[in-house]
Parts: structure tokens; sequence; C-alpha cells
């Protein structure tokens, strides 16, 4: 009589249990990439908004400087309630503390920030203030959307000498403290995907040119 042989069949493999586990562990690990990749994405724009904020400040402060420098013409002083000054033929008009935004402004936004024309009589009859909120193909905005100018200063320190300080604050007014002073800075904690940057310079120029 013939003998049956038996077969036995490999039943290896991962139990319910396991299964559980390696997923778990799967999750963790793609939970701590995501976190990781959210933020250096979040620093990374960071920088780009400090450093846009640095370059704007620094571009107005130096082109302020090197007119007063190089012109040769008349600076005129920035005064409390105005918001326009003169450095030879360029009139600068400025609106403090006003977000600026591209379109639909409320009321502590603005259209224009900081403006500047050629203008051959500055200061005089010719050179009054311009109409910030419509500027013409022959104006040029020197801030950009969502930047507002909290610092605006020209002074006159001695014979031949200036001073020119200027504060730059990027941001919305929910993520800033003191929105609409001069003293505006950012909060601890930004909100969301937004971002907060201050840059305030100042210098100390001497009139090369009279």
């Amino acid at each position: 009589m013939a003998r049956k042989k038996l077969i036995r069949t490999s039943q290896s493999g991962f139990t319910i249990v396991e299964l559980m586990i390696a997923t778990m562990v799967f999750g963790v690990v793609l939970v701590l990439i995501t976190t990781a990749t959210l933020q250096i994405t979040k620093v990374y724009y960071r920088g780009i908004t400090e450093a846009k904020t640095q370059y704007t400040a620094r571009s107005i402060i130096d082109r302020i400087s090197q007119g007063i420098q190089f012109s040769g013409g008349l600076v005129t002083e920035t005064q409390t309630g105005t918001n326009t000054f003169c450095v030879a033929n360029q009139q600068y008009t400025y609106v403090l503390n006003k977000q600026m935004v591209d379109a639909s402004p409320s009321s502590a936004q603005t259209y224009h920030a900081l403006v500047v024309r050629d203008q051959s009589n500055c200061p005089g009859a010719a050179g009054a203030t311009m109409n910030i909120a419509d500027i013409g193909s022959l104006q040029r905005e020197l801030l950009e959307p969502k930047m507002r100018l909290a610092k605006m200063q020209v002074t006159h320190v001695t014979t031949n000498a200036y001073k020119v300080t200027v504060k730059i604050v990027y941001g919305d007014d929910d993520i800033l403290n003191n929105p609409t002073n001069a003293n505006a800075s950012c909060k601890s904690i930004n909100v969301g995907a937004q971002f907060c940057a201050v840059s305030e310079l100042s210098t100390t120029v001497t009139r090369r040119i009279r």
C-alpha cells in the first residue's frame, strides 16, 4: 500500500499587529518629514520677506543720500504735519503708517506710500504736494505692496550735513504691534502663513557739491 506523502505549505507572513506597528511607524516618519518641510519653507519665506524689506529701506536711503551728496541743489527737511520734501529737483511725497495695497484700500491702507518725481521748481510754487492716490507715468513708487512707511525723516544737523532716517514695516495689522505708529514692530508669533519684517536705517550725509 502506497504511503501518502504529506505536503506542508509555508504559512509565514505579517500578523495584523505587525502591520499596525509598521503603519504607525510610517505615519510618524511621514508627520516628521512634513513638519520639517513646512518649517524649512516657513524659514525660507520669512528670510525672503526680511531681505526684501531691508533692500527696500536701503534703496530708499541710498537714493536720498546720493541726491543730497551730489545734486548740489536745495534740500528741504521733513516737517511735522507735512508729507513732502525736496532734494534738488527730486520731490518726495509720502504717507506714514498706512499699508500700501494694490487695490481698494481701507482707511488704514493707501494706494501709494512713498512717491518720487522730477520737479524743476522744488520747493516753490510748482512744488506743491502731488496727489499720491493717483500718480502718473513720471512718478515712481518706492515701496512694494504690504509695506508701510513708519518713519521718514530728513533733518539738517550741521551746515552741510543731513541725517536721513527710514523705517519700513512689512505685514498686515493683525501681526504688528502698534501698526499705526512710528514704533510699529512685529508680534512674536506669526499668524498662519503671514510674515512680518521691520527695517530701520539711519545715516548722516555730507553734501559734496554745493
